[in-house]
């Protein structure tokens, strides 16, 4: 891993998804997972009220779930202070992108063998869902920004 020090700033494109590839293995996935498994019941059970499967779909919004919170769990969890966590709460945005890359790759995979809309619309399917989870990812580390700038 590349070396993180306070006010680095000089860091390559590759560093940072290594550094922020260290900072996910300090995730709560438990929590990630709970709220991934209950974001894609409820939505399943919302298909099916309105008559139809869409198992993809359910799959994808829990995907985006699953990466939102791990992401932003990452970010927002007390007594973790590694260095490659402070980076991630320094740059959030940054950080975030590894959340959105895998949420769009894990959605790409599900809309093209599950959701059958090809490589076109899987694509495209996978960039919002990507979007929606590296935008989470970034609010929940801003947010967290200011609230230990308040309270420190």
């Amino acid at each position: 891993m590349p070396a993180v020090r306070d006010g680095e700033r000089d860091l390559t494109r590759r560093d940072e998804l290594v550094i922020s590839g260290a900072a996910l293995s300090e995730v709560p996935w438990r929590a990630a997972a709970v709220t991934g498994a209950v974001v894609t019941g409820a939505d399943l059970l919302l298909h099916l009220a309105g008559g139809g499967l869409g198992l993809a779909s359910s799959l994808s919004a829990g995907t985006v779930a699953l990466f939102a919170v791990a992401g932003g769990g990452a970010m927002l969890r007390r007594g973790r202070r590694s260095r490659a966590l402070r980076w991630a709460r320094r740059n959030p945005w940054r950080f975030a992108v590894v959340p959105g890359a895998a949420t769009a790759a894990v959605v790409f995979v599900l809309s093209v063998f599950l959701g059958g809309s090809g490589m076109v619309g899987g694509a495209f399917t996978a960039l919002w869902h990507g979007a929606i989870a590296l935008g989470l990812t970034g609010a929940a580390g801003m947010a967290g920004g200011r609230r230990r700038r308040r309270a420190g």
